[in-house]
């Protein structure tokens, strides 16, 4: 603002807003009353809010909110919470585990299998690091892995090795529809899905889908003439279902 000057013509306006709130329409809050948080989870939460930009403030330990964020913010808790509750408590004795020798496979499988089981835990580099109170459990789930009993049989699981093998295979097929050592490797992976149960910490619908997949792909590579853009479009499709996993 500036002093009107002579060459200035008509009056000028100057409105002054945000202020909204003061004339009664503030929206109504929601108030959760988070008491029972520790410390840490109050301030992961609000770190969580912030990101996402959900607007709210902070009346000691208790969260308010907008009452139009209500369900929005309930969902963001609900996650919250989730993830707290497989957190490592600092206070509890805790154990670690070296995971240097272990391929992506294995770790994708054990860390699955801690989720599924709800055990706490934490990952540092080549180091996972538990409670201490469920170290024999934790034991027990690293063995499995580690140790498989034997070759996959009818009944059994099969060995999270052949996941990664399968896809090595789906791979050379891919760049080369003919490749011998491709074919033979999706044709012992379609065996082994066709009789032995998911590996361990696979989900067993999954694993019947990659079943039906070798199986197709086989029957392609043994058809004749062979059609190798159906092969390599078969083989594409079974590799990208088993990269998350690889």
């Amino acid at each position: 603002m500036s002093r009107r000057g002579e060459e200035d013509e008509g009056r000028a306006e100057v409105k002054i807003t945000g202020f909204g709130d003061l004339d009664g329409d503030r929206p109504d809050e929601m108030l959760f009353e988070l008491d029972d948080w520790s410390e840490a989870g109050r301030r992961l939460l609000g770190e969580r809010l912030t990101l996402l930009g959900a607007p709210h403030t902070w009346e000691g330990a208790t969260l308010v909110v907008s009452e139009t964020d209500e369900a929005w913010v309930e969902r963001v808790l609900d996650q919250v919470e989730d993830e707290l509750s497989v957190s490592l408590d600092p206070d509890v004795e805790q154990v670690g585990y070296d995971l240097a020798g272990w391929d992506d496979v294995n770790r994708s499988v054990l860390v699955e299998a801690l989720e599924d089981e709800a055990i706490a835990f934490a990952m540092e580099g080549d180091e996972l690091f538990v409670h201490e109170i469920d170290e024999q459990r934790v034991d027990e789930l690293v063995n499995v892995i580690v140790e498989p009993e034997g070759e996959p049989s009818a009944g059994g699981e099969a060995r999270t090795e052949v996941m990664g093998e399968l896809f090595v295979g789906a791979d050379r097929l891919v760049h080369e529809p003919g490749d011998s050592e491709g074919r033979r490797t999706i044709a012992d992976g379609a065996q082994v899905a066709a009789t032995a149960g998911p590996p361990y910490g696979m989900d067993r619908a999954w694993w019947e889908d990659i079943g039906v997949r070798c199986t197709a792909l086989v029957a392609t590579l043994h058809a004749v003439p062979v059609d190798e853009d159906l092969v390599v479009e078969q083989a594409t499709g079974l590799r990208d279902a088993l990269r998350p996993f690889v």
